[in-house]
């Protein structure tokens, strides 16, 4: 094998997995919002050789996220994506990187980011609001573009990953009958923030990444990590035929459209 910096990640073939880590070279992920959790994600992604890398986010580092993992003091007043961009270049400059310093739902930015993200194989959520994940829940459903959805409670002591296949497996619409933590805390502006919390949702984010893009392994469906008593609860989620974003109605609009 030759010697690289991908070296000890092109080893995992050694142990009966026929996949090629050099495609993910071809590959373009998008991450929307370069947070607590988007920050760490974006990092584990560039070292892992990922193509391109787009980063949309229109916030400014602040003292108050320096608790987390990534950002450092040099950076406070700083855009998230450029300070990531320059993090992340220095990291692996094999990786091309693209950055949008704008509010995905600003309306005078929709048609930029309608036709960005049509340009992105696979997209990572790490916004940390309501609003923000149902739209994006709306674009990337409408695109047909796979997205990993991820986040934490406001008390930042539990969080989840929901990896979603456009219209194959359920969407962020289908599942709200799951009942998370008998809590209601799901979805709204982040409180609390623990960096060890965020980290393992990253992490579990980028090996569902991972496995979708060299398609080996078998994808979580909806897992929640409880910090408090070091649980882990998987779910098996059911795609919901007469779902407002992706039932069979909005698939035979889609259809149509295409005709």
């Amino acid at each position: 094998m030759d010697s690289d910096r991908y070296t000890r990640l092109k080893a995992i073939k050694e142990f009966g997995y026929d996949i090629n880590w050099d495609d993910l070279k071809k590959y373009h992920v998008g991450i929307v919002g370069v947070g607590g959790l988007g920050a760490v994600s974006a990092e584990m992604a560039t070292r892992c050789g990922i193509g391109k890398i787009s980063l949309f986010d229109f916030d400014i580092v602040e003292e108050v996220n320096l608790n987390r993992l990534f950002f450092k003091p040099q950076h406070v007043g700083l855009l998230k994506v450029e300070a990531a961009k320059k993090i992340l270049k220095e990291i692996n400059p094999d990786v091309e990187f693209f950055t949008y310093p704008k509010d995905i739902m600003d309306m005078d930015f929709e048609p930029i980011f309608d036709k960005k993200i049509q340009e992105i194989d696979i997209i990572l959520n790490g916004v940390d609001n309501l609003a923000a994940r149902e739209y994006l829940n709306i674009k990337c459903i409408r695109f047909k573009i796979p997205y990993i959805n991820a986040g934490a409670s406001r008390s930042g002591l539990s969080g989840y990953v929901h990896p979603i296949i456009p219209y194959k497996t359920a969407c962020s619409a289908c599942i709200k009958r799951i009942n998370i933590e008998k809590s209601n805390d799901r979805g709204e502006p982040c409180t609390a923030s623990l960096p060890s919390t965020m980290a393992i949702l990253a992490s579990i984010q980028i090996q569902e990444l991972l496995k979708y893009l060299l398609k080996f392994g078998t994808m979580i469906d909806y897992v929640m990590y409880n910090m408090l008593s070091g649980e882990f609860s998987y779910y098996k989620t059911i795609r919901d035929n007469k779902c407002s974003i992706c039932g069979d109605f909005n698939v035979l609009k889609e259809n149509e459209k295409h005709l």
